[in-house]
């Protein structure tokens, strides 16, 4: 069951706070002679899996003898993903639904790719995100508008049109328009844009700056209306966005939700994807000083992919805690 509660301060502030110290541990960690450098595929810098992406990169780069992870920024999963298969990160953040479309050949990907996850992390929240000036308050009223789905190449884009296909809005509905974080938010400020689709952990600081900065709407869904997204995508599910997260959001707000995993290559060593379970693991209370999301990362829920394939490593780690798991 999805967990609740994670404070509003610590979800806001909490990346801010930790990267400072946890990057400087790491990087007085890294370097040296016989170090193998690795590198995990992260997203923006304006969204969670950055600042998370920096944290792991650090605690391996610490605790992995002979390993110098680094994390690289980039357009989000379906990048990520991408450049995981072809051997050009070793580790990449990804939402479920991204990661199912590529395992499948199908979206964005061309034929299926050799990947494997080696835990779940946290729960992306579906932000639909516009001011109280566009009177818009239902995804309905997003016909005839100008709306960002997110950054070519980004699993905000793959999520934002999921949900807008399952709701029977195409591309001929509205002026499409593909910015990342910094440039909706400006959008929305400056009045070029009516509304944006932001995919992400709840506290997600672009969604936060949005709220203080404008008189923000998240714009709610209805039960029917999730019930439909979890017919037609069942990586979905629903999810009530707690009031106090975000400047203006007074009352509990339903929307859609799904989870980011780690992904890995099918062919990564053995024991290579058992220490980065184990260290991720064993260590995540400092990612929680850096994103309150991290809560999440429990060895219970990060083995509980679903029907994703999981890495041998990862699954010898977590038979090793939790005893085995039924096949």
């Amino acid at each position: 069951m999805m967990r609740r509660g994670v404070g509003p301060r610590r979800l806001a502030t909490g990346v801010a706070a930790g990267l400072g110290t946890l990057w400087a541990v790491g990087a007085a960690g890294c370097g040296g002679e016989g170090q193998r450098t690795l590198s995990i595929a992260t997203g923006n810098t304006n969204g969670l899996y950055y600042p998370l992406g920096g944290g792991l990169a650090s605690i391996w780069s610490r605790h992995l003898d002979g390993v110098n992870m680094k994390a690289e920024t980039t357009a989000g999963s379906v990048t990520n993903l991408i450049q995981v298969a072809k051997g050009e990160s070793e580790v990449g953040f990804t939402q479920a639904d991204a990661f199912a479309a590529a395992l499948a050949g199908t979206g964005r990907f061309p034929e299926p790719m050799p990947l494997v996850s080696i835990g779940k992390l946290y729960p992306n929240v579906v932000h639909l995100v516009t001011t109280r000036s566009t009177g818009i308050e239902s995804v309905r009223n997003l016909r005839g508008r100008r709306v960002s789905v997110g950054p070519p190449g980004s699993g905000n884009a793959v999520t934002a049109w999921n949900v807008l296909e399952a709701m029977g809005i195409g591309e001929s509905d509205f002026t499409v328009r593909q910015l990342n974080y910094a440039q909706m938010s400006n959008g929305l400020k400056d009045g070029t844009l009516d509304a944006g689709f932001i995919a992400g952990g709840v506290g997600m600081p672009a969604v936060v700056e949005i709220g203080v900065s404008r008189d923000m709407v998240l714009v709610p869904f209805s039960e029917e209306e999730i019930a439909t997204i979890v017919r037609l995508e069942p990586a979905y599910s629903g999810f009530r966005v707690p009031p106090g997260v975000y400047p203006g959001v007074d009352e509990p707000v339903l929307t859609p939700t799904l989870w980011n995993l780690l992904v890995v290559s099918r062919t990564m060593e053995e024991g290579l994807a058992y220490d980065l379970t184990r260290t991720m693991l064993e260590r995540r209370e400092a990612l929680e000083n850096i994103a309150g999301v991290a809560s999440f990362i429990t060895p219970p829920s990060a083995r509980d992919v679903g029907d994703f394939p999981l890495h041998p490593g990862a699954r010898r780690y977590f038979d090793e805690v939790l005893g085995p798991a039924a096949r």
